[in-house]
């Protein structure tokens, strides 16, 4: 039994006399089922008291093994010797967060932002785990360790080690393991797992425990510890694991820490327990700990305060975050149990903290909803929500040469869509993402064949049954968010921040160079980068070659001997940018990514980490072009680096953090998008980051900007609506033939094919169908058939695209026409063009949808046509609001 739902009133813990002795308890009162059912009182006893002092009214509280009794007509509830409470239980907490918050609370707060450096302790530490999980899988210990340091060979470049010294250090740590492995303590009968996942719904806790071994967590270590007892922050993180494993139906009764240092140390110099693996008894009291311990942290949480340090009776002394400790409390002007130091920042500049901070909270707790989402939606409102793939059929599995595995499954169901992408990580399942036999895998294969079939290849650490694959829903990068924010604000040079807190004027230099001698917008936006001495704004809107315009600012600053950081929101941008670059005969660059997330054509220019250290290091210090996304710029590598000027496309789709995070890196920087196409994507509505970098600069700083004017992309009939209404009228063909291009100079084009109703160069067409939810299949069918049609006249497939606002629509127009015609949503077709696009609406009646109520993102759907674009929609929806009616008199026109 448990008792779950939002807290009512919380009353202070008191001592009462009880049977057994003193006791202390707290009465809650609080609604059952989730807010459902009337109001209960619960009495937490003993240590659960503590957690009352956390509760506050509106809180949902979890409350497991309650006693029941009746009193006076009366139901009562109390917590028993079985019992947990649990604090917003729907708030994921990381177990390595709990340790921190153990070991001290303002440690945890500051790890938030201050961000993990390259340094040679973590990346010895990240091998030796890497070798440990090898040792599991059955893997030869010299080849692990080879490996996996070749592997590491950019990271441990630019820390200037060398490759033989690092080998020699991990193959000592790992030869702890190994002999630990093959002690007459294990048989055969001992069970090992690796890196296993966990989620509870529960607790609120999630993390990976390095090891498993007979239902018992084990953690490994690469410090040392002389105690006969495992260090209590250890203890801890483990206990966390045997407690998430609880519910997973084990028993654990001992946890292992092994701290593979103490292999190593010297018996003659070293006194004390040098033995690595050190076991201890995991009781209820230390179960019961770290949820209280949990429970403080998400209280902490919940109202946004900041930590001070004496909430875990922090010792500062020999802290090593000692010195970053009271930097930021003096700054930010914030009290800290290790004092501060230094003048606090202007009042403008903690309250812009303050405000991106808790923006950047806000995004995690949105996140930390689709975690619940996971168990608290059925299988079917997951596939529904384009979160999950259902009822795969597995495959063929093989063990690939690191040990780890190729898992295949198929699914033949043809109506399946969701927003799972290639190279994405993922929720791997037997059937269920928390229940179940669960991996992290990354997807390196999801193709649909012609049959409708799909193939599903991932790589995953175990084995398992594939039969369901899970959006995870990770807040890695939140933490990037913050640490952008804390190195602009409190690491920032004083000119840099006068600029971003409107305290100073962007200012420029002069030139008598002309770089682009046919489109003067074109070249007032170089000349203005060049020689911009804080920072330059390029306004590119639809079709007005602001890649073109990117790609000859970024050969213009290297001929004058700077370096450049060329980055965007997106892999596609990014690969555009330098696409264009090796078309104007550029190819000094190196390209910072992932193998799925860099394009084919750029592989080549892609810097793989593996390798010598030195060489590889030395090529990515002496590259003059490092390309890379925003969400890159905040790696410990990148951020080894620095540049002289900074390049960010679509910084109008990026988030002020996201912005900071590559502009952080360079002295200078540009700035090129359009803050009328594709805002930054945020799940709070409500959020302080709705707003890019760009558009606040640009809107402050009109005179640091440039907006190109002539488009080389629509003709002038397609281009009207959006000039008008996004540019002032501004936005006009770069010429006649661009202005008065039609589908009949397509070589293999007969315009009087065409339909009466396509051969205007805007059509709308009213297919007269019913949306339910997300899918109108009467509209696709229609759209099919005009994808037909403009075939028909001619037009090859690769030169037409659909765009529809939903996926599971996407997925219905695409099950009706031929592979190679893309169908997309509007997010995935920014940057691209097609002579011929047509736009599917869905809705029918009135436009209910959240989605229709951003401008901008029609203003991209219409403007990705070159020469003709057809409108497909219910007319009476689209005429229910005055945006849309405009829209229908210029297609109608």
């Amino acid at each position: 039994m448990e008792l779950r739902g939002p807290v009512v009133a919380v009353e202070e813990p008191r001592t009462v006399s009880t049977r057994n002795g003193s006791r202390d308890v707290a009465e809650v009162t609080m609604r059952p089922g989730r807010g459902e059912e009337p109001p209960v009182t619960v009495s937490l006893w003993g240590s659960w008291a503590e957690t009352a002092e956390s509760l506050v009214t509106g809180m949902t509280v979890l409350v497991t093994e309650p006693s029941q009794e009746e009193f006076r007509g009366e139901t009562r509830y109390a917590t028993t010797a079985e019992s947990y409470v649990v604090i917003e239980p729907e708030f994921m907490v990381n177990v390595t967060d709990i340790r921190e918050w153990v070991q001290c609370s303002r440690q945890y707060y500051l790890s938030k932002f201050t961000g993990a450096s390259l340094s040679y302790p973590l990346v010895k530490g990240s091998l030796v785990h890497e070798v440990f999980g090898d040792l599991l899988r059955g893997r030869d210990l010299e080849t692990s360790v080879e490996e996996r340091v070749a592997d590491a060979g950019l990271k441990l470049g630019l820390l200037d080690r060398d490759r033989t010294a690092v080998v020699e250090d991990v193959r000592s740590n790992a030869q702890a393991i190994e002999r630990w492995l093959q002690q007459g303590t294990l048989t055969e009968d001992d069970e090992w797992r690796s890196e296993l996942t966990l989620i509870s719904e529960t607790f609120g806790i999630k993390g990976r425990a390095d090891a498993v071994r007979r239902g018992g967590p084990v953690e490994l270590k690469t410090g040392k510890n002389t105690d006969a007892e495992p260090r209590f922050k250890d203890k801890v993180q483990a206990t966390c694991y045997a407690l998430l494993l609880g519910e997973h139906g084990q028993t654990p009764e001992t946890g292992t820490l092994l701290y593979t240092k103490n292999a190593v140390l010297d018996r003659t110099e070293e006194t004390g327990d040098l033995s690595p693996a050190k076991e201890f008894s995991i009781s209820s009291g230390l179960l019961q700990f770290v949820v209280r311990a949990r429970n403080e942290l998400v209280a902490m949480e919940f109202d946004s305060s900041v930590p001070t340090g004496y909430e875990s009776n922090a010792i500062c002394e020999y802290c090593f975050e000692q010195d970053t400790c009271m930097v930021v409390s003096g700054r930010l002007d914030q009290e800290s149990k290790a004092g501060a130091v230094g003048t606090a920042l202007p009042a403008a500049e903690r309250e812009y903290f303050d405000r991106l901070y808790r923006a950047a909270e806000a995004e995690r707790r949105e996140i930390h909803r689709e975690y619940a989402k996971l168990w608290t939606q059925s299988a079917a409102e997951r596939a529904a929500d384009d979160k999950a793939l259902l009822d795969l059929q597995p495959q063929e599995r093989s063990q690939r040469a690191n040990g780890t595995w190729e898992l295949r499954a198929e699914n033949d169901d043809t109506t399946a869509v969701s927003k799972i992408r290639e190279g994405e990580t993922v929720l791997a399942s037997d059937g269920h993402p928390t229940r179940g036999d669960t991996e992290l895998a990354r997807v390196v294969r999801l193709r649909t064949s012609t049959d409708g079939t799909t193939e599903i290849v991932v790589h995953a650490d175990e084995p398992i049954e594939l039969r369901r694959l899970d959006v995870y829903p990770s807040d890695y990068g939140i933490n990037g968010l913050l640490t952008a924010v804390h190195d602009s604000v409190l690491k920032g040079a004083q000119r840099r921040r006068d600029l971003l807190f409107g305290r100073r004027d962007p200012t420029f230099g002069e030139t008598d160079a002309t770089f682009i001698d046919n489109n003067a917008a074109q070249n007032r936006a170089v000349e203005l980068a060049v020689t911009a001495e804080d920072c330059a704004l390029i306004h590119g809107p639809p079709g007005t070659g602001k890649t073109y315009t990117l790609a000859q600012t970024v050969r213009a600053l290297c001929e004058r001997g700077e370096r450049v950081l060329l980055s965007a929101f997106t892999n596609r941008a990014v690969d555009n940018a330098l696409e264009q670059l090796r078309e104007q005969g550029f190819t000094d660059f190196v390209r910072i990514g992932t193998e799925h997330g860099v394009s084919d054509s750029m592989q080549d220019a892609r810097l793989d980490y593996r390798g010598d250290p030195e060489e590889r290091a030395a090529t990515l210090r002496n590259a003059p072009v490092v390309a890379g996304t925003a969400a890159t710029c905040g790696s410990p590598v990148l951020k080894e680096c620095a540049f002289d000027v900074a390049i960010v496309d679509e910084a109008g789709q990026l988030t002020e953090p996201d912005t900071l995070a590559a502009i952080n890196l360079a002295d200078r920087f540009v700035l090129v998008g359009d803050h009328e196409q594709l805002p930054p994507v945020v799940r709070d509505d409500d959020s302080a980051l709705q707003t890019s970098l760009f558009e606040r600069l640009i809107d402050r700083y009109p005179d640091a900007a440039v907006t190109l004017d002539k488009q080389y992309r629509m003709a002038q009939r397609i281009q009207y609506f959006s000039s008008q209404t996004f540019y002032d009228g501004q936005l006009r063909p770069a010429s006649p033939a661009v202005a008065g291009q039609q589908l009949s100079e397509l070589p293999t084009v007969s315009h009087e094919a065409l339909p009466s109703a396509l051969q205007d160069a805007v059509a709308f067409v009213d297919p007269d169908g019913t949306a339910t939810g997300n899918v109108n299949r009467t509209e696709a069918e229609r759209v099919a058939e005009i994808v037909d049609a403009y075939r028909s006249a001619g037009v090859p497939a690769d030169d037409i695209g659909v765009i529809a606002p939903f996926r599971a629509q996407v997925a219905e127009i695409t099950r009706r026409v031929s592979p190679d015609i893309t169908v997309d949503t509007v997010d995935r077709f920014q940057g691209s063009d097609r002579s011929v696009i047509i736009v599917s609406f869905v809705a029918t009646g009135t436009l209910d949808s959240p989605i229709f109520e951003d401008r901008r993102r029609v203003n991209v759907a219409l403007t990705r046509a070159k020469k003709a674009l057809c409108l497909v929609g219910d007319e009476r929806a689209l005429r229910s609001d005055p945006f849309y009616e405009r829209m229908l008199e210029w297609a109608q026109s």
